[in-house]
């Protein structure tokens, strides 16, 4: 009975029935469509994005590839900020010519082109330059950004010849990734007037928060990935003050950055009267903060009360209308 029952079965493992056919056609459709929709999306082969020749130079030794697993054996501290904009690979090639300087491309996929805009806000030293969605250029190093990508080419020497050859490849670079990306949307509820644009930086996390703006050792403002932050600059009545913009993924979330904000930030003074307050700190400066509904809104360094809280309603009326 035993030897009986267990042959048909194993017959029908070795025999798919037309249903189990029907269901590998299925599942390999959806893996090609899958693909092809990665496709779609720019997910093309990396080093398609780079020539094997460029001014004169040659690429040279095999690539290189990283991912968010090993991205610490390429560089070291600098790591952590990458992963902080969901960094998701990494190709580097390097170009050589006899008697010239070594040229270095990386290119980096992110996982979204807001955080390749993010990642490129991050250092914004240098003269700008027309190419991708925004470009730098400065000693040698070219960077910029386009759709979910963000490059960077260097000179190991700045020369005439150097330099042609680090514009002439992020021209090809930028040439062949084929379509451009969004900008993060919080960027639009910044007010224009007096806004000092190098001074603008997207990110999500602490870690990139104190790489451009000290708070405090913890995580004072509860970001997390899922927060979006714009931290700027404004001119104001010949003094530069810094606006932090935060929003959450809830106005719960927002409330309680906010209310922990004011009891560690302003030393456990009265609780404020939502949504907000404005508190004369060091130096005689001034520091406000205001809750609105998933946002939190802080302007720092004001020289009085008054800069304070008209910078900030200019920033809520200007959330309201992008988000609302």
């Amino acid at each position: 009975m035993t030897l009986s029952t267990q042959a048909p079965m194993a017959d029908a493992l070795r025999q798919p029935t037309s249903a189990a056919r029907s269901l590998a056609v299925a599942v390999a459709l959806v893996v090609l469509g899958a693909w092809a929709a990665g496709r779609a999306r720019g997910e093309e082969k990396m080093e398609q994005l780079l020539p094997a020749k460029t001014a004169g130079w040659s690429a040279a030794g095999a690539d290189r590839y990283y991912t968010r697993d090993n991205i610490f054996e390429y560089m070291d501290g600098a790591g952590e900020i990458y992963l902080a904009y969901d960094f998701q690979r990494l190709l580097v090639r390097e170009y050589e010519k006899r008697a010239a300087p070594r040229i270095i491309a990386e290119i980096y996929q992110m996982s979204s082109s807001e955080d390749a805009y993010g990642i490129f806000s991050h250092d914004p030293e240098g003269q700008p330059v027309t190419l991708g969605q925004g470009a730098i250029y400065g000693a040698g190093l070219l960077r910029f950004w386009k759709d979910r990508i963000f490059v960077r080419v260097l000179a190991e020497k700045e020369t005439a010849a150097a330099k042609a050859a680090v514009m002439a490849l992020g021209k090809s670079i930028d040439a062949t990734i084929p379509r451009a990306g969004k900008k993060p949307r919080l960027l639009t509820a910044l007010p224009l007037p007096g806004l000092l644009r190098e001074s603008v930086h997207y990110f999500h996390t602490q870690v990139s928060l104190n790489a451009h703006y000290f708070l405090a050792d913890s995580n004072l403002l509860n970001l997390s990935p899922r927060t979006e932050v714009v931290l700027a600059r404004y001119l104001r009545n010949g003094r530069r003050v810094r606006l932090l913009l935060c929003r959450y993924a809830n106005a719960v979330a927002a409330k309680a950055a906010f209310e922990q904000f004011n009891r560690i930030y302003f030393h456990d003074r009265s609780a404020p009267k939502l949504p907000g307050r404005v508190e004369k700190v060091e130096r005689g400066e001034f520091v406000s903060a205001r809750w609105d509904e998933t946002f939190l809104i802080l302007v720092f360094e004001a020289r009085d009360p008054r800069t304070c809280e008209a910078l900030t309603e200019t920033v809520v009326k200007r959330v309201r209308e992008v988000f609302r």
